[in-house]
């Protein structure tokens, strides 16, 4: 739609922010560029209208330009729509989408024209949102799923239960860049289930929405993107009360603590963590030994060595033995005694103390089961921080550059970040090889 001649033109901040706290699709480690979002929005135009022929609709990144600088404020309904698919937008005045009228210029009056005369600036004026990812779709009535019989539903139920465990093990074998698409995929499932289903049946979906929507949160907190990560793990918590499934509330509540551990904030961390266990015998053993892992690491972001080192000798009594990486014991899983010394590590590398982190890093990760190529990948590249801070760089970038591909393949930016910082930490001891060969690498991703 044409701009209206007396309309006031002011950059469009909301799509552009929206845009560039997008990972890029190609390049870990960067945000979405213009000519990417114009390739996702093509894309999605074919996904949300299959059979019809949008090409009249596709962009460029010359349109994605003038979006952004505000020339215009209100494109077609199609491309609207594969705007908010792709941004994760629920409105347009999310995206700063809007009808440019007379109201948008300048007001006419005494002030008209003066340095002081008031402008009206949606842009400006709209709240910034906590923006969800792209969400699986609302189904319409025509998209919604047919349940022939009890059998047919409990079929599908099932085949969701076996997916959410085998995307599990694809995100530990190969990482979020893999795993996210299916969780995606499996979520509009849950939705679409969720719009026709009631009772006692619609609880048994909204419980394996709950599951599904924490595993989206973590793998966007793994590619990065933290304000999508809050947003599913506030679904996630919300679908979990609705099922009344304690163990899920325990686990959202244990996930919100390491977010505030990551931001640094010991205090809520901690209280998080024992809020997770408060009814803690109701739920799996794996559960109860990662809520006590992640409650010591609030304990050494403190700096609790004592209460620290006390919840990871617990935490061994609850100790997974999983080796196939599919969740099967329950949430936890993954904390098998050799993930509770890495995890022991990172507390002594937290409380300054470099030394014996490396050793246990060392040590644990010989017992890694193989399935855990992330957890390996991380464990790698805080190990190589172990190593910087004891003073030692050309073990510090050997390390970080085994790292690295992993980081790269599973699209863990996570992870990818880390590395970079420890890059540009061992900047000044270039002359060395491993570490030239680190900046190289890096360097050659950059480019």
């Amino acid at each position: 739609m044409p701009r209206h001649p007396d309309a006031v033109i002011t950059p469009n901040t909301l799509l552009s922010d929206s845009r560039l706290q997008m990972a890029s699709p190609l390049r870990p480690g960067q945000r979405m560029s213009r000519p990417e979002l114009a390739d996702a929005i093509n894309a999605a135009l074919d996904r949300l209208y299959p059979g019809r022929d949008l090409t009249a609709h596709y962009v460029d990144f010359r349109w994605i330009g003038k979006l952004e600088r505000g020339e215009t404020r209100w494109p077609s309904d199609q491309r609207r729509a594969a705007l908010r698919h792709v941004l994760g937008a629920t409105t347009d005045t999310q995206l700063g989408l809007y009808v440019q009228r007379r109201s948008d210029r300048v007001q006419e009056g005494p002030f008209h024209g003066s340095p002081g005369g008031w402008v009206h600036r949606p842009s400006q004026l709209a709240p910034r949102p906590i923006r969800p990812i792209p969400n699986a779709q609302q189904p319409s009535s025509a998209k919604r799923l047919a349940i022939t019989s009890p059998a047919h539903l409990e079929q599908i139920l099932l085949h969701l239960r076996e997916q959410w465990h085998a995307l599990v093990k694809t995100d530990n074998l190969l990482g979020p860049r893999f795993a996210l698409a299916g969780v995606l995929n499996q979520i509009s499932v849950v939705e679409a289930l969720r719009s026709v289903l009631r009772d006692e049946q619609r609880l048994e979906v909204v419980r394996l929405g709950a599951q599904y929507a924490e595993s989206a949160a973590w793998l966007y907190e793994d590619a990065g993107n933290i304000a999508q990560t809050r947003y599913w793990t506030n679904l996630a918590m919300e679908w979990a009360h609705e099922g009344d499934d304690e163990r899920m509330v325990a686990w959202t509540m244990f996930r919100r603590s390491q977010q505030a551990a990551a931001t640094p904030n010991a205090a809520q961390a901690i209280g998080l963590a024992q809020a997770a266990r408060r009814n803690e015998e109701q739920l799996a053993t794996p559960t109860r030994a990662a809520i006590r892992v992640q409650e010591a690491y609030g304990h050494a972001l403190g700096g609790d060595e004592y209460a620290s080192q006390r919840l990871l000798d617990e935490a061994h009594t609850w100790a997974a033995s999983d080796t196939v990486g599919d969740a099967h014991e329950g949430h936890g899983s993954y904390c098998t005694p050799g993930h509770i010394e890495i995890e022991r590590a990172t507390c002594w590398l937290t409380t300054g103390k470099p030394k014996k982190a490396i050793r246990l890093y060392e040590d644990a990760l010989r017992t890694l089961p193989p399935v855990y190529q992330r957890n390996r990948a991380a464990a790698l590249s805080r190990l190589a921080v172990a190593y910087l801070v004891d003073g030692q760089p050309e073990q510090a970038a050997s390390t970080a550059h085994v790292a690295l591909p992993i980081a790269r393949s599973s699209g863990a930016n996570r992870i990818f970040e880390e590395i970079k910082g420890i890059g540009a930490d061992l900047a000044p001891h270039r002359p060395l090889q491993p570490v030239a060969a680190l900046l190289d690498d890096l360097h050659s991703e950059d480019a």
